[in-house]
């Protein structure tokens, strides 16, 4: 005879060694916890310890502090090495983080079927019960399966039709005070052809090779966005805070770079430019050189309210500690600019990454292409924008090249116009390559132009 079975004799589901997996996943790569959270939350843990482990975890990324494996055993002790030091050996890695993950949120979703099911069936033998408290409870039931945290689906058409129009609203809304959703640029027909500036989400990538200009336009873009209200998360990797903080003095106009290296600072003027330039909710980070820090510091500040818009200079500078299977220059440049692009998208900010071009383009002097970002194709492929600055020295003006807009016209030419210290820039008469003019549609026909063939 076939033995009967009854739900309690289903073996209940273990978790327990990937519970401890995971936190070693996340700890041995922190790039990825940004991922990881939106998959599990402490609840998936089935024992005090790791769940305590996992909202140290959890609070240090959110403040933007370090949580490697010395600092999270330094403040748990015991129970760090007992859970989770065995884990070490087989942690790592972005597709086994995420496997990992999926996984325990996979054994958690059994976890609560099992106690559910469990539920449902009392509830079903219990005589007191109608037929309509039977099938109201199969409501409870799918509830409970789901948990907190449910899976991201795939979203219908009408859902996100409707998320536009809330979009739009928000934005007559903004329009209606005086304000925007997106950052301007300061210079009007580049704001023009970005639909009215940077958008939030956007990896936008400013070009150039050195000693050109990159850091003094950024400058300009970040003064500019922190003049709307915006504040500002700048990370230089190359300059120190009073370096570009005397960048941003001469940009004024008000105080001249000999001035300050003579020592002949008139104080009235000084005093003018730091009265213009003190209220600007500007921040300037040139201390963390990790991406691992960059992330989390730019996590912290968003959080914070101290950041609506990031700055990066530069791209090449950027330490690679994330993927020491990387060998590759290549490699680490793709990782770095795919892990900035989905913080964008994550934190709901545009973020602005200075890089280098190659040389191939001051050697043939001709205007610069997509082709000539330096080290990766990935760096085009991630970006949402692309400018390139090309220096006319005979002419005293920077030809901006907008190269890659995804929303709007690509291959012209902003006109800069550099004061005497090349801190500020004017803006002059757009230029406009013949085969995509401003205000016509882009083609996709993949041709080729210099500046022989400007009007």
């Amino acid at each position: 005879m076939k033995p009967q079975y009854i739900i309690r004799d289903i073996p209940f589901p273990e978790t327990e060694g990937m519970e401890r997996q995971v936190i070693a996943d996340v700890i041995q790569s922190p790039y990825m916890m940004g991922d990881v959270q939106q998959l599990i939350h402490k609840g998936f843990f089935t024992n005090p310890d790791r769940q305590s482990i996992w909202e140290l975890i959890e609070d240090h990324y959110n403040k933007g502090l370090s949580f490697d494996m010395q600092t999270i055993a330094a403040e748990i002790g015991k129970p760090f090495f007992d859970e989770i030091l065995p884990g070490f050996s087989d942690a790592g890695g972005t597709v086994s983080v995420i496997q990992h993950a999926a996984l325990l949120r996979t054994g958690a979703a059994r976890r609560r079927a099992y106690c559910a099911a469990i539920s449902f069936l009392e509830n079903a033998m219990n005589p007191k019960n109608t037929e309509e408290d039977i099938l109201s409870s199969t409501e409870t039931l799918s509830r409970l399966v789901e948990g907190e945290a449910p899976l991201m689906t795939e979203k219908k058409l009408a859902h996100g039709i409707s998320d536009v129009k809330e979009e739009a609203q928000k934005i007559k809304s903004l329009k209606e005070q005086g304000k925007t959703i997106r950052i301007p640029t300061g210079f009007h027909y580049l704001d023009d052809c970005l639909n009215k500036g940077f958008k939030p989400g956007q990896l936008i990538i400013l070009a150039a090779r050195p000693s050109v200009g990159k850091t003094a336009v950024m400058l300009q873009l970040a003064k500019t966005a922190a003049d709307s209200d915006n504040p500002v998360l700048l990370f230089s990797l190359e300059m120190t805070c009073p370096e570009l903080c005397e960048r941003l003095i001469f940009s004024t106009g008000e105080v001249q770079p000999y001035q300050l290296a003579n020592g002949d600072i008139e104080w009235q003027a000084f005093a003018l430019a730091e009265d213009i330039l003190s209220p600007l909710p500007i921040y300037i980070n040139d201390f963390s050189r990790s991406l691992d820090e960059i992330v989390s510091r730019l996590t912290r500040a968003v959080k914070q309210g101290r950041c609506k818009i990031a700055f990066i200079d530069y791209l090449g500078l950027i330490q690679d500690t994330l993927n020491p299977g990387y060998n590759k220059l290549y490699q680490i440049i793709a990782k770095i600019t795919g892990e900035l692009k989905a913080v964008a998208k994550r934190l709901g900010i545009p973020i602005v990454l200075l890089c280098q071009l190659n040389r191939d383009q001051a050697r043939e002097k001709r205007a610069p292409e997509l082709f000539d970002l330096r080290d990766s194709g990935s760096i085009e492929q991630d970006a949402d924008i692309v400018i390139m600055l090309e220096p006319r020295y005979d002419e005293g003006r920077i030809f901006a090249w907008l190269r890659k807009n995804r929303n709007g016209p690509r291959d012209v030419a902003l006109v800069l116009v550099p004061n005497k210290t090349y801190s500020a820039f004017e803006e002059g008469l757009p230029v406009q390559e013949l085969r995509t003019p401003c205000n016509e549609p882009v083609s996709n026909k993949d041709d080729t132009g210099d500046l022989n063939d400007l009007p």
